[in-house]
């Protein structure tokens, strides 16, 4: 007889607590864990930012500049040092060729390099055009998401959401037993 108790409190308690430690599956329609809802926007709030955009653009202008245009002294310098000293190798004899090719350079040199400068040189003024490119900054708002205040059953809830929602936002209630 105590084996017929003992077995048939075992099974009643099997049956009994099967349910509980299955855990949450449903049994049911009504013993659900969770469930989709909705609740009703009361308010958002944009989450705004302001920021530094970068602007660019080309600016351009018109420039005079100013040229020399005539013999470079230095060239006739040059020019005129070689004419001397080969006019100075001709005209010289012996031993004097050395110091007259010598006096020759020299006095060419001279000559040519003022004639360089007194054949004149002419100012010439040119138009050249330069352009650069130019950053400038202006300060941006931007929404970067909303703070969105919902009722659901009486009870409120603000949610950061990425998106502005509609009158009503989608929700997930969860039951769970208070132990």
């Amino acid at each position: 007889m105590n084996a017929r108790i003992l077995i048939t409190t075992l099974l009643a308690t099997t049956l009994a607590t099967g349910p509980v430690l299955a855990g949450p599956h449903k049994y049911g329609k009504h013993q659900r864990m969770h469930f989709e809802d909705r609740a009703r926007v009361i308010n958002v709030e944009p989450i705004i930012e302001i920021v530094e955009v970068p602007e660019e653009r080309q600016e351009c202008w018109t420039e005079e500049v100013r040229y020399e245009r005539g013999s470079n002294p230095n060239a006739g310098l040059v020019i005129g040092g070689i004419i001397g000293g080969i006019a100075g190798h001709q005209v010289g004899g012996g031993r004097g060729k050395d110091v007259a090719t010598v006096a020759g350079t020299i006095i060419g040199a001279a000559v040519g390099q003022d004639v360089a400068r007194k054949s004149g040189t002419r100012p010439h003024t040119r138009y050249e055009d330069h352009c650069r490119i130019v950053t400038e900054y202006h300060e941006e708002e931007r929404i970067y998401g909303y703070w969105v205040t919902m009722r659901y059953r009486g009870e409120v809830f603000t949610q950061r959401m990425d998106e502005e929602p509609g009158k009503f936002v989608p929700v997930k209630v969860s039951v769970r037993p208070i132990l």
